[in-house]
């Protein structure tokens, strides 16, 4: 079987010798590896419209994302190779951080139904893979300038200024056949526990159970904004009263020009030219203005796409 290795070198400090000694393990285990060099998004569309075998991912979550949001319903399985900043997806599925330990264990692999979030939008439609919302994360990736590069820890500074300072959003959420009105903090939809510099919103989620994890704070519940901040870094943050936790299979809500996000990415595309900054009582809101206000539905693909584990996958502690 061919294996299609897919290697961003921007993820890791990664170079051509990396890329040889990848495929030479690939060999080892049975396959035929074929390196597909990628810059962007846009290189995979090609590599991946009409593919046949076995897809390696080698990268980031950001990789992997792009890599499964493009085979979801294809009868092809996916490999992943940890070799990002965070890699929610890997940790999530006790995937070891070591590729070639990785690649020896597919002697054997283990097919693992990875289920997929999608989301119908004003703008267009969108697949992902971690989860979806809006609220004070959304915000946070909206204010953080990735020209400066990836940090946890900026991230998580900058997250705690949104909390001490983060705008409440009017909405009304339909779950599970009810309507929930309300202001809200955060809205986060979660296909696994954690999402961005591994803030772990819904500690328990499955990307193999066909639901998704519903994450709510409400604005009349604010608590300080340590504790929130606290209830990330010691992934205790669904226990904690003012936060409601739901299980679904979709979720509605409208839009009045507020950023979300998708994975690591902020919706509408064009937010960065279009958007404006005001003040309210709650602090600075970003939104767009002049927009067409319209209706956001996101819901679950059960096993959209086929993982492979390796057989020997056990989670290790960094």
């Amino acid at each position: 079987m061919q294996a299609h290795l897919i290697y961003n070198s921007n993820a890791g400090n990664g170079d051509r010798s990396r890329v040889e000694e990848l495929q030479a393990a690939l060999e080892q285990v049975g396959f035929y590896p074929v390196y597909r060099a990628t810059e962007n998004e846009d290189d995979l569309d090609s590599i991946l419209t009409d593919v046949e075998g076995l897809v390696v991912a080698a990268g980031g979550d950001g990789t992997v994302r792009a890599v499964v949001t493009r085979l979801v319903g294809k009868e092809v399985p996916v490999v992943i190779l940890p070799m990002g900043t965070a890699n929610n997806i890997a940790k999530t599925l006790d995937i070891p951080r070591d590729p070639l330990k990785v690649i020896a264990g597919l002697e054997s692999p283990r097919p693992f139904p990875f289920d997929v979030g999608y989301v119908e939008a004003p703008w267009g439609t969108d697949y992902f893979v971690e989860g979806a919302g809006f609220g004070f994360f959304a915000d946070v990736l909206a204010m953080y300038d990735p020209e400066k590069g990836k940090s946890v820890w900026r991230g998580i500074e900058a997250l705690g200024d949104v909390l001490l300072k983060g705008h409440a959003y009017k909405n009304s959420l339909h779950l599970n056949g009810e309507r929930v009105p309300g202001e809200f903090l955060l809205v986060e939809v979660l296909n696994t526990p954690a999402v961005g510099p591994r803030l772990k919103f819904a500690a328990d989620a499955s990307p193999g159970d066909g639901v998704l994890d519903l994450v709510c704070i409400r604005a009349s519940d604010r608590k300080g904004f340590l504790t929130y901040l606290a209830g990330l870094v010691t992934e205790d943050l669904e226990k904690l009263e003012t936060v409601a936790h739901y299980q679904i299979e979709s979720l509605g809500f409208s839009w009045q020009g507020f950023a979300l996000h998708v994975d690591g990415e902020v919706r509408p595309p064009d937010w960065d030219e279009r958007r404006k900054v005001e003040e309210t009582e709650w602090g600075p809101r970003h939104y767009l203005a002049q927009v067409e206000t319209g209706e956001i539905n996101i819901k679950v693909i059960p096993a959209a796409v086929t993982l492979w584990l390796p057989s020997s996958a056990n989670k290790e502690d960094e």
